[in-house]
């Protein structure tokens, strides 16, 4: 069965020689150890059948590593800012270039096009496999993912420097693309083993697992790529000044830390039995 890095290496080499390219080919592989944490925790979830109480703690910690919709679509509305408030851009042009980029990763989450918001994708596939939507409620989010949330929150959207964002996007839409195909096979293989899900209760649970996978979230990284390119282009931008590997190292080192935490919780449930 792949891992998430022979998921996630050939779509990166999939791009023209760029610095970015060579950075993300350079930084993704060191990141094995959290690669390991991360698939170890989901398949720990998927090798049994789960309490409710762990399935809640589960599906709302990491439910807040993966909502990335409302900070992409804010920093569209960043770089529009500019033109509002009259600040210097080279090229407008070049500018909306990087917005519509940015605007079409977001187009399947906000149900622009489709016709069910990918939130309430992913509140079917919780809600039907612990059982209830108990798992909404926020005593089951755990310090780790409101760290992670934070980092990525700030990241992403708050920072003074708005390339720091688009970069930040961009390693979170090609990690989401390996952590999707990594895991739609074990949901798919757990259900059928530990539930009494028919063929069609279980496709209707994972449509968020599965309506990210194959070229979804593979085009959401290129269109990022693109938005860097673009917007690289709007402010005069030397690329090659940024370096990925602080990104890359603390978005992996956060997000293992939350599964690793969500694993340690299935074992103490485990042994709770």
């Amino acid at each position: 069965m792949k891992n998430l890095i022979s998921i996630i290496i050939p779509v990166i080499e999939q791009m023209e020689d760029s610095h970015i390219k060579s950075q993300l080919l350079s930084y993704f592989p060191k990141q094995d150890e959290q690669f390991k944490i991360i698939e170890s925790s989901f398949t720990a979830l998927t090798s049994t059948e789960q309490k409710k109480e762990t399935l809640y703690s589960f599906f709302h910690s990491w439910s807040q590593t993966n909502n990335s919709a409302v900070t992409v679509a804010g920093l569209s509305n960043r770089m529009t800012m500019l033109i509002h408030k009259n600040k210097p851009v080279v090229s407008e042009y070049d500018l909306f270039r990087s917005v519509a980029s940015l605007n079409r990763i977001v187009d399947e989450d906000l149900a622009v096009v489709g016709r069910v918001l990918h939130s309430k994708l992913f509140y079917t596939m919780a809600t039907n496999i612990s059982g209830n939507d108990t798992w909404l409620t926020k005593k089951y989010l755990c310090p780790e993912a409101k760290a992670f949330k934070d980092w990525k929150d700030k990241n992403s959207l708050r920072n003074k420097d708005i390339m720091i964002g688009l970069l930040t996007t961009l390693v979170h839409e090609i990690y989401t693309h390996g952590e999707v195909e990594f895991i739609l096979p074990k949901f798919d293989q757990w259900l059928r083993a530990t539930t009494d899900m028919s063929d069609q209760e279980i496709q209707h649970s994972l449509a968020w697992i599965e309506v990210h996978c194959g070229p979804t979230e593979k085009d959401h990284f290129f269109h990022a790529v693109n938005a860097v390119a673009s917007y690289s282009k709007a402010q005069n931008i030397d690329i090659t000044e940024y370096d990925l590997e602080e990104i890359i190292t603390d978005y992996l080192r956060l997000k293992s830390e939350v599964m690793g935490v969500l694993e340690n919780q299935l074992a103490e449930s485990a042994l709770a039995s």
